[in-house]
């Protein structure tokens, strides 16, 4: 019995030694390395927002790009459907000549169309929409149906 009581206690103090340093090392921040890398999102691209620059007439040129809610700071992949796959597919259509059907249907066609202007821009060919995208990718800018440019957002607009 006594050396069957040790190997017992001595197995539950391993236990409780491993799992009071997960408990620390998560407390600490540490061991978090499994968190995706959308986490830093504000969310998945669920909506559309108009972001505003100056327009030297001193009218205003407006763009609509993917947001979560109202933040820009978002992701999207294929499977996603909402009114920010509409404003991506419209961007692509316009300044990648695309010939993408504007469904909000984030599919195979909207995947590679994206790839496609990744690939223009330099950036990493993925297909996914996040922050690099958004940063890189040129945008429809338009002040009135016969006035627009593509340009890439500067300071968030």
């Amino acid at each position: 019995m006594g050396d069957n009581h040790v190997n017992k206690t001595r197995a539950l103090r391993s236990k409780s030694a491993i799992s009071a340093a997960a408990v620390l090392l998560s407390c600490a921040g540490i061991g978090l390395a499994t968190a995706t890398p959308a986490a830093a999102y504000a969310g998945y691209c669920n909506a559309e927002v108009t972001k505003k620059r100056a327009a030297a007439s001193g009218g205003s040129y407006k763009a609509y790009l993917p947001a979560h809610g109202g933040d820009i700071d978002c992701y999207m992949n294929q499977g996603a459907e909402s009114k920010a796959v509409k404003a991506l597919q419209k961007n692509l259509n316009w300044c990648y000549d695309r010939n993408l059907e504007v469904d909000g249907i984030f599919g195979k066609d909207t995947k590679e169309a994206l790839e496609y202007a990744q690939g223009k821009e330099g950036i990493g060919k993925d297909g996914k929409y996040g922050e690099q995208s958004r940063t890189n990718l040129k945008w429809r800018w338009y002040e009135n149906r016969n006035l627009w440019y593509c340009g890439e957002l500067r300071n968030g607009a």
